[in-house]
C-alpha cells in the first residue's frame, strides 16, 4: 500500500521518517500544490489534481501532514470527498493499549503513549512524548504537542488543539474548536470555542476559528508629529491634486459621483479629512459646490486665505 502525506512542508518531512520507521508502505509520496520543488527529501510531489490522475482510492491510504488545525480539517474533507481513505502512521516505539481505538488518519510521533480504552478520532496527531489517558475520549481532527499530557476519563471535542507541555485533569471536558496554550494547567471544563491559557487555565480567546499559529506583524511606532504651516500643506495639496480629478463632476441632485466607486460617503469622507487637516468648516451649502477635487481643493484654499 502506498502513503501519501498531504503536505510537504515541515511536518511532512517529519511525517516521511515516521513513515520509513514503520516500514510498511510499498511506496511514499506527497501531495501539495504549493510545494517549491518536485521532490522534497527524495520523495515525489503531485500536486491533488496530479495525484488524483495517478492514484486509485484502492492504491493508496493518506495521512494529513499539516500543522495549521483548520487546514488539516479542510485537507482531510477534500481526501474523503475525492473517496480516499485515511491510513495510520505510528512510530515502532509508540505504546497504544491493545484495547484502545484509533481512528482513521491519526499519526502518533515518537514515545507518545494512548491508554487502556481510549477512544481516538480520526485525523487525529500526537507529538512527540504526548500521552493520553485510560478511557478518555479524543475528537476528530485534533492535535495534541509535544509531552501534553490528557488525564483519564477526559474528552476533548472535534478540531481542538492541545499545545505541548499541556496538562488537562481527569475527568473534565474539553469543548470542540478549543485552544489549550503551551504548558497550560486545566483544571475545569472548557467550552466550545475557547482559548485558555496559564495555570490554572483561563479563557482568554477564541479557539481554533483563527490560525493557530498565526502571527500578527507588529504595529510600527508612530512618527513623530512634525509642525507644518497649514499654507504649505495647502500648497502641496494643490500641487498634487489640483489636475488629477478634472472630469469627474459631483451631481449635487444625486448626491453621487457620476464615475463608479465615488458616491456620497467617499465625498463626506473627503469633506471631513479636509477639515480635520486644514482646521476649516465646510458648510452644508458649500458641499454642494464642490462638484470636482478640483472645486473642493479650490474652496480650501480660499478658506484658508481668508484666515490668513
Amino acid at each position: 500500500m502506498i502513503l501519501a502525506l498531504y503536505g510537504a512542508g515541515a511536518m511532512g518531512r517529519e511525517f516521511l521518517e515516521i513513515a520509513k520507521e514503520q516500514g510498511t508502505w510499498s511506496d511514499i509520496v506527497f501531495i501539495d500544490d504549493n510545494a517549491a520543488e518536485e521532490t522534497v527529501s527524495g520523495v515525489k510531489v503531485y500536486s491533488f489534481q496530479a495525484f488524483l490522475n495517478r492514484f486509485t482510492s484502492d492504491q493508496v491510504r493518506f495521512v494529513i501532514s499539516i500543522g495549521e488545525p483548520k487546514y488539516r480539517l479542510e485537507a482531510y474533507e477534500h481526501m474523503k470527498q475525492a473517496g480516499y481513505t485515511g491510513g495510520r502512521l505510528i512510530h515502532p516505539e509508540v505504546y497504544v493499549a491493545p484495547d484502545a481505538e484509533i481512528g482513521e488518519g491519526a499519526a502518533l510521533c515518537f514515545g507518545s503513549f494512548v491508554g487502556s480504552k481510549a477512544r481516538i478520532g480520526c485525523n487525529f496527531y500526537a507529538s512527540v512524548r504526548a500521552s493520553i489517558g485510560h478511557d478518555s475520549v479524543i475528537g476528530d481532527h485534533t492535535r495534541v504537542g509535544a509531552g501534553a499530557f490528557i488525564g483519564g476519563h477526559t474528552t476533548v471535542g472535534n478540531n481542538s488543539f492541545i499545545g505541548s507541555g499541556a496538562m488537562l485533569k481527569d475527568r473534565i471536558h474539553v469543548g470542540s474548536g478549543c485552544v489549550v496554550a503551551l504548558g497550560a494547567a486545566v483544571f475545569q471544563n472548557v467550552p466550545d470555542g475557547a482559548t485558555v491559557v496559564g495555570n490554572p487555565a483561563r479563557v482568554t480567546g477564541e479557539g481554533t476559528a483563527q490560525n493557530v499559529y498565526g502571527t500578527v506583524a507588529p504595529k510600527a511606532a508612530a512618527p513623530a508629529a512634525k509642525k507644518v504651516d497649514r499654507g504649505t500643506l495647502a500648497e502641496k495639496y494643490w500641487e498634487v491634486f489640483s489636475e488629477c480629478f478634472d472630469g469627474i463632476d459631483f451631481n449635487p441632485i444625486t448626491f453621487r459621483f457620476h464615475d463608479e466607486g465615488w458616491d456620497s460617503i467617499a465625498q463626506m469622507s473627503l469633506i471631513c479629512g479636509l477639515e480635520e487637516a486644514f482646521g476649516i468648516s465646510i458648510k452644508g451649502r458649500e458641499t454642494l459646490k464642490i462638484n470636482s477635487y478640483k472645486a473642493g481643493l479650490q474652496m480650501v484654499r480660499k478658506k484658508l486665505e481668508e484666515k490668513k
